[in-house]
């Protein structure tokens, strides 16, 4: 194992040229400059939220829905509910005439059949597709009252009602577009 020797202060000297002025330029960085600059203090709304939390507008969103928009979000809830019982039940069916129809040629019976429960389950899902346009609807009719001070607040309880119906539609479609796939 070779000797090392300990480091010196004079080592410092002994960098290689072309490094020299990469050493002037990081350092002349740290120079205070000369002139007007901006601060790069925090300005007071840069605490706050860039988008405002919906919920907090008032402290009981259900209470901010006047009666008759409270009513048609819970039927658009309700119907898309209703609607996404009647898939989950008649999802079974379905799979068992598509998995009877693997394989089999177009226009057989089986694939008939398959096609025709394909279609049944899409007519289950029909409501539940249509309480999410109508939620749609309301939710944008809502916030254009908000951001025009017309209204506060409860945008966010049709969101959430909103979300809900969505993932059952996504669901919906994901088990509808697995089906066909396996016909295929």
């Amino acid at each position: 194992m070779p000797h090392q020797r300990p480091q010196r202060k004079d080592d410092f000297m002994r960098l290689p040229v072309f490094l020299m002025p990469l050493l002037g330029l990081s350092l002349s960085a740290c120079v205070m400059q000369q002139g007007d600059f901006p601060s790069l203090a925090k300005r007071p709304y840069e605490d706050k939220p860039a988008i405002p939390d919906m919920d907090t507008a008032t402290a009981d969103p259900m209470e901010a829905l006047p009666s008759a928009l409270r009513n048609a979000v819970d039927a658009a809830v309700q119907e898309s509910n209703t609607a996404h019982q009647a898939f989950l039940q008649n999802l079974p069916k379905v799979q068992k005439s598509v998995s009877a129809a693997r394989g089999a040629a177009p226009s057989s019976e089986s694939w008939v059949v398959a096609q025709m429960e394909l279609s049944s389950l899409e007519m289950n899902r029909s409501p539940s597709v249509s309480a999410l346009a109508d939620l749609d609807s309301l939710f944008m009719k809502r916030l254009d009252q908000e951001f025009t001070g017309e209204q506060k607040g409860a945008a966010g309880l049709i969101a959430r009602s909103r979300e809900k119906i969505e993932a059952q539609v996504v669901s919906q479609q994901r088990e509808i577009e697995q089906l066909k796939s396996a016909m295929r």
